[in-house]
């Protein structure tokens, strides 16, 4: 019996108990057994209403307090913005349980999160990086331009890698410094390697490939560019139009990949002329986000 139905069944007792039986317990009680109420039931009611005056519950005054307003900000301090925080690490000093201590961080919209990956940059990449994405916003705005980017995605056949601080608190993830919010990591692991074709038409035809080593060039001419990239301008695109941006991998820039790209006249973007370790500027990056989440989904 839901709250409603129940609140509404001592109403109904309370008032015959009151209006028609004259405060007779018995002659209340068998009215409400023809109905198959249990007989407990009615002189619980009853009773309730005798001792109290009344049937509806009372307020309730919620949850006591178990941290004072220095403590909660005391705890904000410990947590938000920063890593490497283990609230059983600072738990004794609250003296309360590390269910209590989540509940209040929740209260004051601080949650844990996990770290993103981010390029560790040199200094010749800091001062490159601004230059070349300027000549490449330039290239954008011409006329008829269409885009087309490739990149190859490394996922993991394991997660022995995984650190044991794998994220951080933080009430707002936008200003958190980029040293909380970002982890570092290699990524030459055994793994499956997926690459794509993406512009504003589509995805290419993906190549699924196992492999312990950044991608061959030739593996990268043959089963990429050749197999699948082409096929997708062909298809999608005019040949004339497109301004290829390829990643910066080493296999990328292959003499035999240039030289096939040339003789087919496709208009690339230059090994000088690409950003390096710039993910944000490039919106494939986005889509190897999702998928990471949809494959790394179940642990």
């Amino acid at each position: 019996m839901v709250r409603s139905e129940r609140e509404f069944l001592e109403k109904r007792i309370v008032q015959h108990y009151v209006n028609f039986a004259k405060h007779e317990k018995r002659i209340t009680v068998n009215h409400f057994l023809q109905e198959q109420i249990p007989r407990p039931t009615i002189y619980r009611i009853i009773k309730k209403y005798e001792e109290f005056g009344a049937i509806g519950d009372k307020p309730r005054v919620g949850r006591p307090k178990k941290l004072s307003t220095q403590q909660l900000n005391r705890l904000k301090r410990l947590t938000d913005q920063k890593t490497g925080v283990s609230l059983r690490q600072i738990q004794p000093e609250f003296n309360v349980d590390i269910s209590t201590l989540s509940r209040q961080l929740k209260a004051m919209g601080i949650t844990y999160r996990k770290k993103k990956r981010a390029p560790k940059y040199t200094d010749k990449q800091l001062d490159e990086i601004p230059t070349r994405a300027r000549r490449l916003c330039r290239a954008l705005s011409e006329d008829n331009v269409e885009f087309v980017l490739d990149d190859e995605k490394y996922f993991l056949l394991h997660n022995e890698s995984i650190s044991a601080n794998r994220g951080f608190y933080t009430s707002d993830p936008s200003v958190a410094p980029p040293e909380v919010k970002f982890k570092r990591t290699k990524k030459f692991e055994s793994k499956i390697m997926v690459w794509i074709a993406v512009s504003e038409y589509g995805i290419s035809e993906p190549f699924f490939s196992q492999q312990k080593q950044a991608i061959t060039k030739t593996t990268y001419l043959n089963n990429c560019i050749k197999a699948r990239l082409m096929p997708f301008i062909q298809n999608n695109h005019s040949k004339r139009n497109v301004l290829f941006w390829p990643d910066l991998a080493r296999s990328h820039y292959a003499h035999q990949v240039i030289e096939y790209l040339d003789e087919n006249n496709i208009r690339f973007v230059s090994e000088q002329e690409n950003p390096q370790n710039c993910p944000q500027a490039r919106p494939i990056e986005t889509f190897w986000s999702i998928l990471e989440q949809m494959v790394y989904a179940g642990g």
